[in-house]
């Protein structure tokens, strides 16, 4: 009887111990549990904010010549067939080919085992995905092509077109001159006689002084037809320049497709 009233005297003190215990322990995880909270708070902050570092970079910084470079660092040539692209294709590890390129390399590495980039030769595990940037940069290159060819058009058209007023501004000339000789022929001829008449001799000098304003301007006319001829010899010279510019544009790239 007595050990076990000595026990029902001792239940109360463990299980209050007993709760001090477990009281001691919930705090204790509580805090641990508040603590990992602030840190993983912490973290995540950390995180959002290296995150959103180069996100604004790139929205403020990035200039139209940056994106222009980046284009310009694109190839437009299979690695593998050495020609421009048809239906390319791209890697994990961002190398290019065109497709057809790209199938008969894995058909001929899968009989070998080895599915390695052709480039660099490192593991692509047979992935292939569209080159949305390199038919984005083709049609950008097709386009650039068709506007030289339609500005060494223009060109052409401009060169005609001064060539055309210029021979029709020479043959005005040359008339004139042939006015003015004729005209001062006939003062030659008719001078003494005119000499003798006062009033025929003032019209003589009008008429002569007329013929100068005239030749003048023929004159005037054919240093005027002339640069016009040289400003389209230069031009067409100049479109001859853009033309084969516009044909290496155009050779980069497919076009029967």
């Amino acid at each position: 009887m007595t050990d076990s009233g000595e026990a029902k005297e001792s239940h109360p003190a463990v299980e209050q111990d007993f709760k001090s215990q477990e009281g001691q322990t919930t705090q204790n995880s509580n805090k641990r549990t508040l603590d990992e909270a602030s840190k993983n708070e912490t973290s995540g902050l950390e995180t959002l904010k290296k995150m959103a570092k180069p996100t604004a970079r790139k929205i403020d910084f990035k200039t139209t010549e940056e994106e222009e470079e980046e284009e310009d660092a694109l190839p437009l040539g299979c690695s593998i067939c050495r020609k421009p692209f048809l239906n390319p294709v791209v890697t994990n590890c961002n190398h290019y080919f065109c497709n057809l390129c790209a199938v008969m390399l894995l058909m001929v590495s899968h009989h070998e085992k080895n599915t390695n980039c052709f480039v660099c030769n490192q593991p692509t595990l047979g992935v292939f995905n569209t080159a949305v940037d390199i038919k984005k940069k083709i049609v950008n290159v097709r386009q650039k092509a068709r506007a030289m060819v339609k500005e060494v058009s223009t060109m052409l058209a401009k060169a005609l077109v001064i060539r055309k007023d210029a021979d029709a501004m020479a043959a005005q000339s040359a008339g004139m001159v042939e006015d003015v000789e004729t005209v001062m022929g006939i003062v030659d001829t008719h001078g003494e006689t005119s000499a003798e008449d006062p009033t025929s001799w003032d019209e003589i000098v009008d008429l002569v002084e007329s013929m100068e304003v005239v030749a003048a301007k023929a004159k005037e006319m054919a240093e005027k037809a002339a640069e016009m001829v040289k400003e389209a010899n230069d031009t067409t010279e100049t479109a001859k320049r853009e033309m084969a510019k516009a044909l290496g544009v155009m050779r980069k790239v497919k076009w029967n497709v």
